[in-house]
């Protein structure tokens, strides 16, 4: 775990906007404590980013690459991202009625972001170019 976490700095120390991104994206799914004991799909958000933590091991592991991290990313997230959308009706404008709204919202949207770049980093590796 630890290599990884060398790994994750180095890739991200030139890049202070990346790592703002990986905080923002931590602290927005860790804020699913909040709203888990009355809704279920917060609790798959709690458990999507335990997942996602244990493949991304898993992964970088097995490749030492980690930039290939988007692949926990694209098994986790993308079910994850799809359930959100069909199941909490989010298919409409974004509703702000409430902080959980808010949130769920933001969810969606931070996850279809960062799908979007994990599956560029993915093709940059599989191509050579990382």
């Amino acid at each position: 775990m630890e290599e990884l976490g060398i790994a994750m700095n180095a890739a991200t120390a030139n890049t202070p906007g990346v790592q703002l991104w990986i905080n923002w994206m931590m602290g927005l799914m860790l804020f699913s404590i909040v709203f888990a004991w009355k809704h279920i799909a917060a609790r798959y958000v709690l458990g999507g980013m335990f997942a996602v933590f244990a493949l991304s091991l898993l992964i970088f592991n097995l490749t030492a690459n980690v930039h290939l991290i988007g692949i926990a990313h694209l098994l986790v997230w993308g079910p994850l991202a799809y359930y959100l959308i069909r199941k909490q009706s989010l298919l409409r404008p974004i509703r702000t009625k409430s902080l959980y709204d808010l949130w769920i919202s933001l969810v969606v949207v931070t996850i279809a972001i960062s799908l979007f770049f994990d599956v560029r980093d993915i093709l940059l590796v599989l191509s050579g170019q990382k």
